[in-house]
């Protein structure tokens, strides 16, 4: 498993460097390649029917037991089919598509990246090697939405898609960190899925559940966080068919079937997760309808059928479960088809607004036959796999026990109505009805694009005509590893008639009145100022204003006020630390100024006389030598008290200091502080900065604290680090890394100062 994602990740760096001067000989490596993965998958099929899992595991760090694990069962495996398929069919699309794009090697690459990331989360076994991938996908759907980054809409589209997936993904990792804290398993999926009793019995179970589904809801497009998915729909037509039908927006769906055997007797999981699929759903339909272009059209419908998902999930038991696996796959079929039409449509017709379109089942048959097929599946209608989804989802609604299910059921009830509706205006404006178009030169797509939906169209129909022997056996696995029982699912295209198919007809109808009074329907808008972009952009906003006011007032230019807030945030910070620890400490008032020593009090004097000269000088030469014998005071200091190696680091350190200022005294601005006022206004700061840290520093040394730490260090200096001085060797051997990227950390200063000195800045306002 894992050798097939490193290859899908070769295939990406493959297209990047030769896919622009090899086209067609690349482009055929890539296909062959991804077919190879399909078929290894395929493969894995007969593995998962026989009720056997695979698991592989490559080691990644030891020292804490986290390993990169990879685990398939029925629902990884199905989830990695779709990835996989779809990814090989949308490749060879977009081969075609992105043909005249200059930089179509790098959108190819792209896909291909994501494609990877997806199929690594599907089959992480390990948490943080999830988050990974998960995290990957958000950043590959970044550079794919704003892949055509001249344009506005593009870029802005992109932006706001990763600040919200990446924001549901910090919630998400923080649930992951509270799972770990709680099972300790190293991050383990397959060992946290088997303590739900223990996460259940914890006090934090409430804020895993809570973060996981902001996660889930951010990734998938859940109300209220659903509003950028339609937004994303400004990347070209692939990007949309793959990433917001298939595979990225189904992420949080398989998050939550992946975690439900955790949670599913949970309460909060139930109606939290049942509740807010159910309003995405409503919303999401309702939406679509109120819509021209077809994209956006098609962007709706799939956050109504996302809310699905999550709403049957929330009702819980063995048949809403089974409906739920059911309707991903239908929805997968029709959806890609559905995108990938009207990538061809826009493609040719530049346009793909449904009321500037006409006629098209003359002018593009194989595509309008197509949309057609894929239509009548998302509508469910007889015998596409759209029908038994919708039949499984009535099925499980009407004839569970769940509280909520009679609201449920009357809300899908809308929703379907919304989905025909749809699907009439849809196809009678766009194909079937007469009209001129724009233009007259509409023809077929190259084979390449037509082939792909054509293929989805097909296999709508055929998977719903023989659902027992194409897709039942899988999804019955599928469905089994979400709720850990015995695979229990039976797929027919005709019940006969009864109460369900009733409601299947009934929709239908509802459907056609609903196109019937389109107008007046889409006359009911909310206001903007309740809208998700609305809300998005205030928030953008006030982060921008923000972030203005930190910059003009907090980072200024001038360093005395960066060191003034550093100090003062510290010296808060030391406060409360003092607050709390105060009852604590041992604090013997008798030793305060006992055994004071005649030389501490001329290092005392030493230092407070260099002070007040460099408060009240002008001069910096004088505040250089000053500082110098602040320096070699404590240095001094240091020597007195048995420190003779810091001494002598601390002599080295003003040494080189002085010698540095004097060169740059002459490169350096003047002074800018004119008013003593000025100048006094700093010093309150100082002197608590300067009580706290001498308050601190009494507390500190009469602790009576025994550290193991101590002892190691000095039993272990010579042995292992072959020195003496313990302190060296601790900042060489024991705390190498540590060291090494303190002195990084100066190499970078070092060069930035080096860039600054050779430029030339306009002088700062006092």
């Amino acid at each position: 498993m894992h050798i097939s994602i490193l290859l899908i990740f070769s295939a990406a760096l493959l297209a990047v460097f030769f896919y622009k001067k090899y086209t067609l000989l690349v482009g055929s490596v890539l296909s062959a390649m991804l077919l190879g993965v399909v078929i290894y998958y395929s493969t894995l099929v007969e593995t998962v029917l026989s009720s056997r899992t695979l698991t592989e595991q490559v080691r990644w760090i030891p020292s804490l037991n986290i390993h990169f694990t990879f685990y398939l069962d029925g629902l990884s495996l199905f989830f990695a089919l779709l990835i996989t398929i779809f990814g090989l069919l949308i490749l060879i699309y977009s081969f075609k598509y992105m043909e005249q794009t200059a930089q179509s090697n790098r959108f190819i690459c792209y896909l291909l990246l994501f494609m990877g990331s997806m199929l690594g989360l599907v089959l992480s076994a390990n948490l943080l090697s999830l988050f990974i991938f998960w995290e990957l996908t958000s950043f590959t759907s970044f550079l794919l939405i704003g892949f055509n980054y001249q344009n506005d809409a593009s870029r802005k589209a992109a932006r706001q898609a990763l600040l919200i997936t990446s924001g549901g993904g910090l919630a998400l990792m923080s649930g992951f960190i509270l799972l770990e804290i709680i099972t300790n398993s190293g991050f383990n999926l397959t060992e946290i899925l088997v303590q739900a009793d223990k996460i259940n019995g914890s006090e934090l179970q409430t804020a895993i559940i809570l973060l996981i589904a902001i996660g889930a809801f951010t990734k998938s497009a859940q109300f209220p966080f659903h509003f950028w998915l339609p937004n994303a729909m400004a990347a070209p037509t692939p990007v949309s068919a793959y990433l917001h039908s298939a595979t990225m927006v189904k992420a949080g769906v398989y998050l939550i079937f992946r975690l439900n055997p955790l949670f599913d007797q949970v309460a909060l999981w139930s109606y939290l997760i049942g509740i807010v699929g159910a309003i995405t759903m409503v919303w999401g339909a309702f939406k679509a309808f109120q819509e021209d272009d077809l994209k956006r059209i098609l962007a709706y419908t799939t956050i109504s059928a996302l809310g699905i998902f999550f709403m049957m999930l929330g009702v819980g038991g063995q048949a809403a479960i089974n409906a739920a696996i059911v309707y991903v796959a239908a929805h997968a079929l029709y959806k890609g088809t559905l995108f990938l039409t009207a990538g061809s449509i826009d493609h040719e017709a530049g346009t793909r607004n449904i009321s500037q379109l006409s006629d098209l089942l003359r002018k593009m048959p194989y595509t309008s036959i197509a949309v057609i097929l894929a239509a009548a599946s998302m509508a469910g209608i007889l015998p596409f796999l759209g029908f038994i989804g919708k039949e499984s989802l009535y099925q499980a609604l009407y004839h569970t026990e769940n509280i909520w299910a009679t609201l449920y059921l009357s809300l899908l009830f809308v929703a379907g109505a919304f989905f025909t509706a749809i699907t009439i205006e849809v196809v009678h404006k766009a194909f079937l009805k007469k009209g001129v178009l724009h233009t007259s030169s509409i023809h077929e797509p190259h084979w390449l694009m037509g082939f792909p939906p054509l293929l989805l169209a097909a296999a709508g129909l055929g998977v719903g005509i023989f659902p027992g022997i194409t897709l039942e056996p899988l999804l019955q696995f599928s469905a089994a590893s979400i709720q850990n029982t015995t695979p229990n699912m039976h797929l027919k295209l005709w019940h006969g008639f009864n109460v369900v198919l009733l409601l299947s007809v009934l929709t239908l109808l509802s459907g056609a009145g609903l196109y019937a009074v389109k107008q007046v329907i889409r006359r009911f808008r909310k206001p903007d100022w309740l809208t998700g972009d609305f809300l998005y952009k205030r928030v953008i906003s006030g982060l921008e204003s923000g972030a203005t006011w930190s910059a003009n007032t907090l980072q200024n230019g001038f360093l005395r006020n960066y060191i003034a807030i550093v100090l003062l945030t510290f010296s808060g910070l030391i406060i409360f630390v003092h607050i709390q620890g105060w009852n604590s400490y041992y604090l013997p008032s008798d030793k305060l100024f006992a055994d004071i020593q005649i030389y501490e009090l001329f290092i005392t004097a030493f230092v407070t006389t260099a002070t007040i000269i460099l408060f009240r000088t002008k001069s910096r030469l004088v505040v250089t030598g000053t500082f110098g014998i602040i320096g070699y005071s404590l240095a001094l200091a240091y020597t007195l008290f048995s420190a003779p190696d810091v001494a002598i680091t601390q002599f080295l350190a003003e040494t080189l200091t002085l010698i540095l200022l004097i060169l740059i005294l002459h490169r350096l601005p003047s002074y800018t502080i004119k008013k003593p006022i000025a100048r006094i206004k700093y010093l309150p700061v100082a002197l608590l900065f300067g009580i706290l840290m001498s308050i601190t520093t009494y507390i500190m040394l009469n602790q009576q604290e025994n550290s193991s730490l101590k002892s190691y260090f000095l039993e272990n200096s010579l042995s292992e680090g072959k020195g003496q001085n313990a302190v060296n060797v601790i900042l060489v051997d024991f705390r190498a890394l540590d060291t090494l990227g303190e002195i990084t950390v100066l190499t970078i200063t070092m060069i930035g100062i080096i860039v600054l000195l050779q430029s030339k800045p306009a002088r700062l306002k006092p």
